[in-house]
């Protein structure tokens, strides 16, 4: 079959005629330039998102393109269907934009970024909801350094028995803050953050890749 034009019809995303375009118009401009620009596309979720450790990626990464969270308008720009897809076989790729996931544009080798994703991985502080990866004990005696005496009440309303000995700080008794596998509160992920426990990674979970070689999008087994 004839492949498809580079340039296919823009899709409007409002009937009316504007001033300038739209936002949509302009992203989804963005993401057919990148569809020209770029060899490979890579679909991808993110676990524990952090936006300054997304940014520091976005920094490593910087001759490749990065796209999160429009996902109705990244699939308009691909195209849904192969009647409307942008270049041959991107509907597969546009149907699986779906939940907190994004699309990677890189001319980086597809076995490069498989295994530079595959081992990336960043310690990040829990939040509330998410599981107690261990269990966590605060034992008695002197808390951190960092922590002044002024923080005394604060402590005690976070539930830690805590008193104040010869101008320190001090937990009166060996106090278990969460067990592995439960559902952590905004109170329990706070102690964690003062003891410098983290429990959360942040990772970029790459789902499958469209190369422009092969003109298909391939599904990785997760």
């Amino acid at each position: 079959s004839m492949p498809k034009s580079k340039r296919a019809k823009l899709v409007h995303l409002t009937k009316t005629k504007k001033k300038g375009r739209s936002k949509g118009d302009a992203l989804i401009e963005e993401v057919r330039d990148s569809v020209d620009e770029f060899s490979n596309i890579f679909l991808f979720e993110v676990e524990n998102m952090r936006n300054a450790a997304f940014k520091e990626i976005r920094v490593q990464w910087n001759n490749s393109r990065f796209m999160i969270g429009r996902n109705k308008l990244m699939m308009v720009a691909l195209g849904v269907d192969e009647e409307n897809e942008y270049r041959t076989g991107l509907s597969y790729l546009a149907k699986k934009i779906t939940g907190d996931c994004g699309l990677l544009f890189s001319n980086r080798d597809e076995k490069a970024v498989t295994e530079f994703f595959s081992e990336y991985k960043q310690a990040q502080f829990a939040r509330a909801g998410s599981k107690a990866t261990r269990k966590f004990v605060v034992s008695a005696g002197e808390v951190p350094g960092h922590l002044p005496v002024s923080m005394e009440p604060q402590l005690r309303r976070l539930g830690l028995p805590v008193r104040i000995q010869k101008g320190k700080l001090e937990i009166a008794a060996d106090t278990t803050v969460c067990e592995e596998g439960a559902k952590l509160t905004a109170e329990q992920c706070k102690i964690l953050e003062m003891f410098d426990q983290k429990m959360a990674v942040f990772r970029i979970k790459l789902l499958g890749c469209y190369s422009d070689s092969s003109e298909k999008f391939l599904e990785y087994s997760q």
